[in-house]
Formats: structure tokens, C-alpha cells, sequence
């Protein structure tokens, strides 16, 4: 079974874009996060889809001079709601240029129908052809010694 919609809700506007969010998490199925519970308080994503929603000064404070974190690095699509008071020309394109950059990146005025931005979010599901990345391993014991085991000729 394919894993529901990643998608990341980028506005300034709080109230904006929470509501929006809301209805993309409630049409898809699956939860609406906010992005300062994953950023900040370092809760996992669900692993059957999500909808984040975060403002870009808080992905930027936390991204810092070190780039994304990886739990917003793999969604599926990254909705930009510009209102009319955005230049894009203050340090936030940063972050949204990494994103345009790996082609998951569509730019909607706030007023857009829920419809249009369904069937981006849609048409990003249907382009994901590569597989979720893995999950790390887990680090060992403290304590615990690694050891490899035999090659492929045996002991």
C-alpha cells in the first residue's frame, strides 16, 4: 500500500495557512502536524503521510547555516501560499530555493481553491517513484561491541 500524501504548508499567515493545512490533512486522511512539534520538539511523522504546516521563519531559525533537517527533506510536495506582502527577497528563499530545486516546490496565492492545490499534492503522488528512504540503523548498546561477520568465502 503507497503511503498517503508529505506535504509541507509553507505561509506567514498563521490562521492562513493552519486552515489550509487542516483541510488538505482532513481530504487526504491523514494528520495535520505542526511543524514546531517536528522541528523543535522532535516528534517523528507518521510514517502513512502527514501534512506539516510551519511559517518559512521557523524553518529557517531551525534549518540554521546547517541546511533541512531530513524529516522535511522527503515531501512529496511543498505548498508556498504567498500573500500579497511577500517579496520572497529576505532569507526564507533560501529555504524555499533547496525545495524548488528538487522540483517539489508550487507557489499559490492563499485565496487558491482547495481543488487546485489537491490536484498538485495529487500529481506529486503520482510522479513518486522512488522508494522512502530507509530508516537508520539503530546505534548500538552502550557497551556493545560491532563485529562484522564472516565474508562471502566463509570463516
Amino acid at each position: 500500500m503507497v503511503a498517503g500524501p508529505r506535504v509541507v504548508v509553507i505561509a506567514a499567515g498563521e490562521g492562513v495557512r493552519g486552515a489550509r493545512a487542516a483541510r488538505l490533512a482532513a481530504h487526504y486522511g491523514v494528520p495535520r502536524v505542526p511543524a514546531v512539534d517536528v522541528l523543535l520538539d522532535r516528534h517523528a511523522l507518521p510514517a502513512d503521510g502527514y501534512v506539516v504546516d510551519s511559517s518559512p521563519h521557523l524553518l529557517d531559525r531551525v534549518a540554521g547555516s546547517g541546511g533541512l533537517l531530513p524529516a522535511l527533506a522527503f515531501a512529496d510536495l511543498v505548498v508556498l501560499l504567498r500573500d500579497a506582502g511577500w517579496s520572497g527577497a529576505d532569507e526564507t528563499c533560501r529555504l524555499l530555493r533547496y525545495y524548488e530545486a528538487r522540483g517539489v516546490l508550487v507557489g499559490f496565492p492563499p485565496q487558491v481553491a482547495d481543488r487546485e492545490v489537491v490536484e498538485a499534492v495529487d500529481a506529486a503522488l503520482l510522479g513518486r517513484t522512488a522508494p522512502d528512504p530507509p530508516d537508520p540503523p539503530d546505534p548500538p548498546e552502550p557497551g556493545e561491541v560491532c563485529r562484522a561477520g564472516p565474508g562471502p568465502g566463509g570463516p
